[in-house]
């Protein structure tokens, strides 16, 4: 049978079909018989409308369905392979959106395509009380990328004013918090000392309320129980969690270096006429492959560092930002054994150590392990909040049972004024409020149930299929609106700690408004940048924590904390809340986006990758935009060469991690979670 094709045909002989085809197409397609071509308006009819609707079909022998084409019949057997590959290779929030147009057509085995199926069903609805923490530490990993990338070419460790320069605006305080390293470092660890300790304190809690009673001695040993699993399971995973990304992320380096992609730009690496700053050390190059891995196996085993406290003994040259690491396994490693220690202890005592403990290890410049115990000591102040905003929120359901069987009204009037005042329920959440105390026991901590924070051990989602649990950063526990002069309080401290978190990396000593602050820190200090940071660093988490969230209101809108509250009467419910700023100005906000989430999912990956990313499809960029565009003989041209290299730096970044992400770290949590489930045994077996 003959056929019209509507084909046109290249320079470079690749056939261009006039008929439109989107990728989920051929991806369905891929994996069947080559079928019979129609008619023109048989095929007009099969066209989809999609993203990728406008894109000329290229008839290529890796994707072409023509059976007169020569290449097809030896790429077939791996044609479904290409394509899967091809469509993994596309970030992850695009193949969501596929996936959403036509989710389970396509060359996935029938298993996957059940899992895909499955997470098409369950899109999460509402957000986690600890998603901000997430788009926190994604914009903080974001914000030390950009760290390593400008300081290649322009001072940024220097504060405004310093040494009777550097005036430009860019470098005043918070303003140069979008590309500072180093206080983003102390963020990570708060966020991380704050997530690991969570869920068992979440447990000792438990545990402490459900003792005294001989009724509840069971409860009481159920929960010690497990505080231990958990404690166990964290301790187990950690290492493997930590170390094996990078492990990975530094031998694709050596791959690539043997492959000879940094030698792409080794010149350049080391040119000062194009980095004027900074020049990272470039992965040398051994003369034979058996050198480079023996290499990469002692840096391996000099990074897995637990034997001293020094902060750079782990680094290596391969790749120089992955100093942290190694860092944080021993911090929490220490708080680990800290949470054990204090399991038992009165609520009281316990803060009282651990505060002690971050005094002692900060007089003695160990502003790590001070971090990671005050995440310990916010994390159980608002496991505290939670607790009591549960209990009281149960004594107030219980009032109204006894109110509505005394016959002076139901129970609705009295209790769903008392939950809108909160502003931490949603409205199905205001039809059953005394669901949420039982469902609190059986199911045990849900604040960290969805947290997904570096390094924690439990990678799950940042977002919750259940409705949010009460949150109680910006209402009274009693579920009465803050006064206003508290309400001020959050910004007052938000404030504060921006601005000591801006403290220059160097020369803080000669910046204006930092001289008197800097002759306060204590002499002792080697490292004077990470003092006032560490401060900043953990008052900036508090405050953050005390706004409300985007899930907070009843409307899905957040508030901003200095607003004036609705009135609430019995009858007519609450009214709308007046704000004072625009919610744009709540900083929870930004840090709930759909942006900066995506960010924290991909963080760890972003702080692997970025390294060797720039040291060879960035430096590439960069050399073409400063010889072939703009050029570098005025300051003017050097800085346009940037910019416009940025523009595809750092997607390229973005896009890698993703990829990482994806092909990497999320394999390696699964992989970590059945390793315990293959060695471990049940106590007493």
């Amino acid at each position: 049978m003959n056929h019209t094709y509507a084909e046109e045909t290249s320079s470079v002989g690749l056939k261009l079909d006039t008929d439109k085809a989107f990728f989920p197409d051929i991806e369905s397609n891929s994996g069947h018989e080559e079928q019979e071509v129609g008619s023109a308006p048989q095929r007009q009819r099969r066209r989809h409308s999609t993203i990728f609707g406008w894109l000329p079909r290229v008839n290529i022998g890796f994707f072409s369905r023509d059976p007169r084409h020569h290449v097809p019949h030896l790429i077939a057997p791996i044609r479904p392979l290409l394509l899967r590959s091809s469509f993994f290779l596309l970030p992850s929030f695009l193949q969501s959106r596929i996936r959403r147009r036509r989710p389970f057509c396509s060359t996935l085995p029938e298993n996957q395509k059940k899992k895909d199926k499955e997470r098409h069903d369950e899109e999460p609805r509402t957000l986690s009380p600890t998603a901000y923490l997430d788009g926190m530490r994604g914009i903080a990993a974001f914000s030390v990328f950009l760290c390593h990338y400008f300081y290649t070419c322009f001072v940024i460790a220097e504060g405004w004013g310093s040494g009777g320069s550097n005036y430009h605006f860019l470098k005043l305080p918070i303003i140069r918090l979008f590309y500072s390293g180093p206080p983003m470092v102390c963020i990570f660890f708060v966020i991380s000392g704050y997530a690991i300790s969570l869920k068992p304190l979440k447990l000792i809690h438990s545990a402490s309320c459900s003792s005294g009673s001989s009724a509840t001695a069971h409860a009481d040993e159920r929960n010690y129980s497990k505080l231990l699993e958990t404690l166990s399971s964290l301790v187990f995973r950690r290492g493997l969690r930590l170390f094996l990304p990078p492990a990975i992320s530094t031998f694709l380096i050596v791959l690539l270096l043997r492959l000879g992609v940094y030698e792409w730009n080794r010149e350049f690496a080391s040119d000062e006429n194009f980095l004027r700053n900074v020049q990272e050390i470039h992965y040398e190059r051994f003369e034979s492959a058996t050198e480079q891995f023996v290499d990469w196996t002692y840096a391996m085993l000099n990074f897995v560092h637990l034997w001293d406290w020094d902060a750079f003994a782990g680094s290596t040259g391969i790749d120089v930002h992955l100093w942290t690491i190694p860092v944080e396994f021993r911090a929490s490693m220490v708080l680990f054994l800290t949470i054990l220690g204090t399991a038992r202890l009165n609520r009281g005592i316990r803060r009282g150590f651990v505060l002690g403990w971050c005094g002692f290890a900060f007089l003695w410049e160990r502003w790590e392990m001070c971090l990671f115990w005050m995440g310990m000591v916010l994390a159980e102040s608002d496991v505290i909040r939670e607790m009591r905003a549960r209990g009281e929120q149960e004594e107030r359901v219980q009032g109204g049972f006894a109110e509505r069987n005394g016959g002076r009204g139901g129970v609705l009037p009295v209790v769903e004024p008392v939950l809108a005042r909160t502003g931490d329920v949603m409205p199905q959440q205001r039809r059953h409020p005394q669901r949420h105390p039982q469902e609190t026991t059986a199911r045990g901590p849900d604040i960290s149930s969805n947290m997904t924070i570096v390094g924690s051990g439990d990678e799950t989602s940042h977002e919750s299929h259940q409705p949010p649990t009460p949150s109680p950063p910006t209402t009274a526990a009693a579920g009465r609106p803050l006064p206003a002069g508290i309400t001020l309080f959050p910004t007052v401290i938000l404030v504060v700690s921006l601005y000591l978190l801006s403290q220059p990396d160097i020369y803080s000593h000669l910046t204006p408004g930092w001289i008197t602050l800097t002759s306060l820190i204590p002499h002792w200090w080697t490292e004077h940048y990470r003092f006032y940071q560490s401060i900043g660093a953990v008052l900036f988490v508090y405050s953050v924590s005390r706004y409300p969230s985007s899930s907070d209101s009843p409307s899905g809108s957040s508030s901003h904390p200095l607003s004036v509250a609705g009135s609430c009467s019995p009858n007519t419910g609450p009214t709308t809340a007046v704000p004072i700023f625009s919610s744009i100005l709540n900083p929870k906000t930004l840090f709930e986006s759909s942006i900066a989430r995506h960010l924290g999912k991909t963080s760890y990956a972003i702080y692997l990758v970025h390294g060797p990313v720039l040291h060879t499809l960035g430096y590439t960029v960069m050399k073409f935009t400063w010889t072939r565009v703009t050029g570098t003989e005025t300051d003017k041209q050097y800085v346009t060469g940037f910019v416009l290299a940025s523009l595809a730096v750092v997607p390229l970044v973005i896009w890698v991690a993703d990829v990482f992400w994806r092909g990497v770290d999320e394999p390696v949590v699964r992989l970590a979670r059945r390793l315990e489930e293959r060695v471990v045994v049940g106590i007493g077996e």
